[in-house]
C-alpha cells in the first residue's frame, strides 16, 4: 500500500465541482516539506522513497496533496507533449537521478523545483482546466466546457 498519491481535504464535503471553472484565478499552492518513505513488497524487499507534500487553495478552500517526483515527471510529459506552446515557457523539473535520490540537497533542491512547477502550471488556465492538472492536484470534478 503506498500514500504516494494522497490527497486530502480540510472541507471534502463542500469540494464543488465548478472549483476551477475561471481557470485558476484564486488557485495558489504551498510546499509542505517532503517525506522518506518505505514501501515493502515482501520480507525481503523495501523501496525506499521521497514523497513532496503542498498546500492547494482556492479561494477559501484548501487541501493537501502529496507525490512522488516521479509524478511530477508524467504529468510533465503529458503536459508537453499536450500543450507545447503553453508548457514552453515553464520551468523545467530537475533531471532524474536513479541514484542518490534520498540525499537531502537533492530533496531540498527538488522541493524548491517542483514548488515552481506546480506555481508555474496553476497560473496558467488552460493548464489547470485540463484533466490531468486537476487529477494532478486532486480536483478531477467534471469540466466546465463538459457541464
Amino acid at each position: 500500500m503506498s500514500i504516494a498519491s494522497s490527497t486530502s481535504y480540510d472541507d471534502s464535503s463542500e469540494h464543488s465541482n465548478n472549483l476551477l471553472a475561471r481557470g485558476g484565478k484564486h488557485l495558489k499552492c504551498w510546499s509542505k516539506g517532503s517525506e522518506n518513505l518505505q514501501h515493502k513488497f515482501c520480507m525481503a524487499l523495501t523501496l525506499d522513497y521521497t514523497v513532496y507534500n503542498f498546500q492547494i487553495a482556492y479561494n477559501e478552500k484548501r487541501w493537501f496533496i502529496q507525490k512522488r517526483y516521479s509524478q511530477f515527471d508524467k504529468l510533465d510529459n503529458v503536459l508537453n507533449e499536450k500543450f507545447p506552446d503553453v508548457m514552453i515557457s515553464v520551468q523545467r523539473l530537475p533531471p532524474k537521478k536513479p541514484f542518490g535520490s534520498l540525499s537531502p540537497a537533492l530533496i531540498a533542491m527538488r522541493q524548491k523545483s517542483l514548488d515552481a512547477y506546480l506555481q508555474a502550471i496553476l497560473i496558467r488556465p488552460v493548464l489547470v482546466r485540463s484533466d490531468e492538472v486537476r487529477d494532478f492536484i486532486g480536483t478531477a470534478s467534471p469540466s466546465p466546457r463538459s457541464q
